[in-house]
C-alpha cells in the first residue's frame, strides 16, 4: 500500500437519534462523530469556502454529514446520474480493502439532493484507461438544507450497497467537494486526502485515505 498520511479509525456505535429522515440535519453531531476538514486538492492549502465532514459508523450504515460554507449556493441538475460534478457537489470515492483500489464506488449529491452513483474501473490512474459503470443503482439516503451560511447534507449509506454485510474492516476512501463561484468563475476543489495532481484529478486511488472500522 502506498504511503498515505490520511488515516482514521471509526468505532461502530448506535445512536437513537440517527434515523433515516431529515431530523439528522438538526442533530448535534459534534460529540458523536469523527470530524475531517477538507483542503485544497492540489496542494493541501486551506480553502476560502470551508468544508467539514463528520462520520459515524453503525452496524448497518455509514453516516456522513457535509457542512459546506458558501455565499452563493446553486445547482440546476435534479435528475439521477446527470453530471453533478459540473456544478456544486460533494463526493465520496470508496472501496473495501487495504490496497489502492482499481475498482471503487463513486457517490455524489448536490444542493438539490440529486444523486450520482457509479462504479469506477481505474487500472493505472490514467483517464484514457478509466471507465464508469452507471448500471450500479444502489438505494441510499440523503437530506439537504441550504441557508445563509451555505449548505449541508447528510448521507446514510448501507454497507450492503458496497457488497458487505458489515462495515468492519479496512477501507480506502476520499471525500471531495467542488465549489463553483458564479460571480468570479473561481472553482475550488477540496479533498480529505489531497490528490496533488495538476490539473486537479480526484481519480487518484493511491491517494485515498485509510479508514478502519472496528
Amino acid at each position: 500500500m502506498a504511503d498515505v498520511p490520511y488515516a482514521l479509525t471509526l468505532s461502530e456505535v448506535s445512536y437513537p437519534w440517527l434515523m433515516c429522515d431529515s431530523s439528522v440535519l438538526d442533530a448535534d453531531w459534534r460529540g458523536s462523530s469523527t470530524q475531517l476538514i477538507l483542503s485544497n486538492a492540489l496542494d493541501a492549502s486551506p480553502q476560502q469556502f470551508a468544508t467539514t465532514v463528520r462520520l459515524i459508523a453503525t452496524p448497518h450504515f455509514l453516516w456522513i454529514k457535509y457542512d459546506c460554507a458558501d455565499a452563493d449556493v446553486w445547482s440546476t441538475l435534479s435528475e439521477h446520474d446527470t453530471p453533478l460534478y459540473t456544478e456544486e457537489v460533494v463526493e465520496l470515492f470508496i472501496a473495501p480493502g487495504h490496497e489502492s483500489p482499481t475498482r471503487y464506488f463513486e457517490l455524489q449529491s448536490n444542493p438539490l439532493n440529486a444523486h450520482f452513483d457509479g462504479i469506477i474501473h481505474n487500472p493505472d490512474e490514467h483517464r484514457s484507461t478509466m471507465s464508469l459503470d452507471l448500471s450500479w443503482d444502489p438505494q441510499w439516503f440523503s437530506w439537504t438544507r441550504t441557508d445563509a451560511s451555505g449548505w449541508r447534507c447528510v448521507w446514510a449509506l448501507p454497507w450492503q450497497i458496497f457488497g458487505r454485510d458489515s462495515g468492519k474492516g479496512v477501507w480506502r476512501a476520499n471525500f471531495y467537494r467542488i465549489e463553483r463561484v458564479r460571480a468570479t468563475g473561481v472553482v475550488e476543489t477540496s479533498a480529505w486526502s489531497p490528490t496533488l495532481r495538476v490539473p486537479v484529478d480526484f481519480h487518484i486511488p493511491s491517494r485515498f485515505g485509510v479508514i478502519t472500522v472496528c
